[in-house]
């Protein structure tokens, strides 16, 4: 597998910034796959191996280059009839990363503002895995592709896999490609994991697709089962704008908390006229007027940062106008847990609730450990978008059930929750609406992992909501 040769600059005295470029240096020496860019100059295919050490207690290299006699480690040695799974003493993984390894970053800087740095971290974090596995007696070959955003080179990558064909498949990033690639996983009857995003529509009647991060409705559920649960509906708000995107979304909880709970009382829905948020003197003022002894709970159902300005404003509006009343805002993380407008004030002062589907415990002494490995390794800690501990996670979850149940693992861990250091993964079998109407429940469209947390501000930080 070859790269382009890498052209980046050395920036003095910045261990990481040569850490990073030292990685990208070995992508153009046959550590990465190919990202459809020609070299300059022709180099022996190769990957990156990853043996469990020998038993003679002989020195082994976590990172070793392959000979060119064959593995025969890679050939199946025992086949289970249950559900095809095979196990192995040696499994081969083909991660597909949009690291961009082709870019010029002129300086460290240049290199943090990019989409590769984060993918840098997920691949540290799935080095010091590889490591952890190797102890464990996990044999697993680690393939790595370049599969850049904006470049689609998964057909160069699918004729690359076919000389080496993978146990499991992780990745891609982008969703023409995770759909492109499931396609792939479906014909060839391989495990793919899917750890970056979640896509309802990627992937069909395909149960070898593993998707770790829940959908969009797993959230949605999670708010309203805690809700429904602790408060009446009589006290329950939706909050939105007066147009037809905010009007769907609020239909679509109104409707989950009447399918899962069977209830007839509804909750509250509040219109709010956007005039009136940016520049009304009052925007809330209805829904705080009346029973005002009574705790208002409001949920904010909006996930993207585009509608990062209508959430401050939003909670900055509520903060305003609720005086001396007790409110709790319950909302999704993907703005509140990473806006820069969003403050301590306000997580404390509206006892703001996010549903998450991860949750890093920074005193948790794994944890900790984790992040003087990650030191050691990169010159410098984890960030806190966590791709460094999901890299961890992901590959840690792959071999440990590699190991343990074989090539066809998700069918042995349904309904079985794992907890890892910044994921809980719970299986579970994704089914289309009808066949559950049918009550055919063993068409699988896929599994997807439905483990969700609720966070509450506690102490200056978010921890597990009890």
């Amino acid at each position: 597998m070859i790269l382009a040769q890498n052209r980046l600059r050395l920036l003095n005295g910045n261990n990481y910034f040569l850490f990073l470029i030292a990685l990208l240096f070995f992508s153009s020496c046959g550590i990465f796959g190919d990202s459809g860019t020609k070299p300059r100059h022709k180099r022996k295919k190769t990957h990156v191996k990853h043996r469990p050490k020998k038993k003679n207690n002989s020195k082994v290299d976590s990172l070793q280059w392959p000979s060119d006699k064959s593995d025969d480690s890679h050939q199946k040695n025992n086949t289970e009839e249950d559900y095809g799974t095979v196990m192995k003493d040696h499994y081969v993984v083909d991660f597909l990363i949009p690291f961009g390894a082709n870019k010029g970053f002129n300086n460290l800087e240049d290199l943090e503002k990019s989409s590769s740095n984060k993918f840098l971290h997920f691949y540290i974090g799935v080095m010091l895995a590889l490591k952890d596995l190797e102890k464990q007696g996990v044999g697993i070959t680690l393939n790595v592709f370049d599969a850049p955003i904006k470049n689609n080179r998964i057909s160069v990558i699918k004729s690359k896999m076919s000389l080496n064909t993978p146990d499991v498949i992780v990745g891609p990033y982008v969703k023409s490609q995770l759909k492109e690639m499931a396609y792939y996983s479906k014909r060839k009857k391989i495990t793919m994991v899917n750890p970056w995003n979640a896509f309802s529509s990627v992937a069909a009647d395909n149960p070898n697709y593993i998707q770790l991060k829940p959908d969009l409705k797993k959230y949605y559920e999670a708010i309203i089962e805690d809700v429904d649960d602790k408060y009446s509906p009589k006290d329950v708000y939706l909050i939105g704008l007066d147009d037809k995107y905010h009007k769907r979304r609020l239909a679509k909880l109104q409707k989950i908390h009447l399918e899962n709970n069977k209830r007839v009382d509804r909750y509250n829905t509040f219109i709010i006229n956007r005039d009136s948020l940016n520049r009304g003197e009052t925007a809330f003022d209805t829904l705080f007027t009346k029973n005002k002894w009574k705790t208002k709970v409001i949920i904010i159902p909006n996930w993207s940062f585009k509608d990062e300005n209508f959430i401050y404003s939003a909670l900055r509006r509520i903060n305003i106008e609720k005086g001396e009343q007790k409110v709790i805002v319950y909302g999704l993380p993907q703005v509140l847990l990473n806006s820069t407008k969003i403050g301590y004030n306000l997580f404390k002062r509206l006892n703001i609730r996010v549903a998450s589907s991860n949750y890093l415990d920074d005193s948790n002494w794994e944890v900790k450990k984790f992040k003087n490995r990650f030191y050691k390794m990169a010159f410098t800690f984890p960030e806190k978008h966590n791709y460094a501990y999901d890299g961890y996670d992901t590959m840690m979850f792959i071999g440990k059930n590699l190991k343990k149940y074989g090539t066809k693992f998700q069918y042995f861990i349904e309904n079985n929750e794992q907890d890892y250091l910044n994921n809980s993964i719970l299986l579970l079998r994704n089914v289309k609406d009808e066949d559950v109407k049918n009550e055919e429940l063993d068409k699988i469209n896929y599994f997807e992992n439905s483990k969700m947390n609720i966070l509450g501000f506690h102490r200056n930080r978010f921890d597990k909501f009890k």
